[in-house]
């Protein structure tokens, strides 16, 4: 498997696309790795209620927005982005939470 080039080194479109490519398969790959941390983190929630810690995720999100801004992206799109990444989580953990005491699981907890 060839490299993948930096932006200003492609030479075509598909070469663009390649390196987009490349960057989706690893953010893939980090959310997987995410979801190992967030699925742990179930074991030391003593009930399902303290699954959403709603101060840790908007501490979470200030540093959010203050590392897009560092990284010269939109600081807005990215609280978004991470809001939706972050409740999408916040489900799943709750669902393996209920999963692993044996209690019923549904989708859209």
């Amino acid at each position: 498997m060839q490299a993948t080039k930096l932006p200003m080194e492609c030479e075509n479109l598909n070469e663009i696309r390649q390196g987009i490519d490349s960057i989706d398969r690893e953010i893939i790959r980090l959310l997987q790795r995410r979801m190992g941390y967030v699925l742990s983190a179930a074991q030391f929630k003593p009930d399902e209620t303290s699954i959403p810690a709603p101060d840790r995720v908007a501490d979470m999100l200030i540093d959010r927005r203050r590392w897009a801004e560092k990284e010269q992206l939109c600081a807005d799109y990215i609280e978004q982005l991470f809001t939706g990444i972050i409740h999408w989580f916040i489900n799943q953990q709750k669902l393996h939470w209920r999963a692993e005491r044996g209690l019923p699981v549904e989708e859209g907890v």
